[in-house]
């Protein structure tokens, strides 16, 4: 049996971690590692959820997060045995992928849902995208999704397809603003379409059955697509923030 090391890597996975177990539904599991073959797979005993024990199965997919002083690590799993032992069923579980920290932004995150087009990043595609007629651009498009927030740093996305950690893209983001005359008191609204390349930081399965929490780290921005994502983010702030006065 596997011991505790004091000294680990903060990525690895070891023996004794209480880790979370986070299914395709989205239901998340409290669970701890128990035992592990030499660098194999890893066991863990079948955990229940408001005394209703975890559905699994051979070859299912699991995300298990972990936690250090650094913060919180993602990894994806699978199912690669089960077993029983008197009363309590087992689950050995083989790591697909390596360990991701969570990446928290430092940055104030602002609830927002906005349009977001998303295409496959292409060097050549990513310099002509800009001007490209929508049915151009439709070539290389891989959905539209809405935002959850939105930061001058990154955004959090509910996608239907599951991105890969550290996958890039494009993103075309259309943020509208509402603008008040002062003479007249009339309100007129403005779109901005914002075009920007992002990396994924993680894709999680999310409360909606077949959606993913798919969070991105903008890279490669103009100065000036910095400050207009800061000066929207600060007007909606600022809105939201009148509104919730007035409610």
């Amino acid at each position: 049996m596997a011991e505790k090391n004091q000294d680990i890597n903060e990525e690895l996975i070891v023996v004794g971690d209480k880790v979370d177990l986070v299914v395709p539904s989205a239901q998340v599991y409290r669970a701890m590692i128990e035992d592990r073959i030499e660098d194999g797979p890893f066991l863990l005993a079948i955990p229940s959820r408001k005394g209703i024990p975890m559905s699994v199965q051979q070859d299912d997919v699991i995300y298990l997060v972990f936690y250090r002083d650094s913060g919180r690590y993602i990894a994806q799993m699978q199912v690669i045995g089960l077993e029983r032992r008197g009363e309590i069923r087992y689950m050995w579980l083989l790591q697909k992928t390596r360990a991701q920290r969570n990446q928290r932004r430092g940055a104030y995150r602002l609830p927002v849902s906005l349009s977001v087009q998303i295409y496959e990043y292409d060097e050549d595609i990513e310099r002509g995208l800009a001007g490209a007629e929508s049915d151009e651009a439709s070539a290389v498009s891989l959905e539209k999704a809405d935002s959850r927030d939105l930061s001058i740093t990154g955004i959090a996305l509910i996608t239907k397809k599951q991105y890969q950690i550290d996958d890039k893209c494009i993103l075309v983001m259309k943020m509208q603003s509402s603008l008040t005359d002062i003479r007249s008191s009339r309100a007129t609204v403005e779109t901005q379409t914002i075009q920007t390349t992002a990396t994924v930081k993680r894709s999680i399965p999310w409360r909606v059955s077949g959606k993913f929490n798919t969070g991105m780290h903008f890279f490669g921005m103009m100065q000036h697509t910095s400050e207009e994502i800061a000066q929207f983010v600060l007007a909606e702030q600022q809105r939201q923030m009148r509104m919730r006065r007035r409610s």
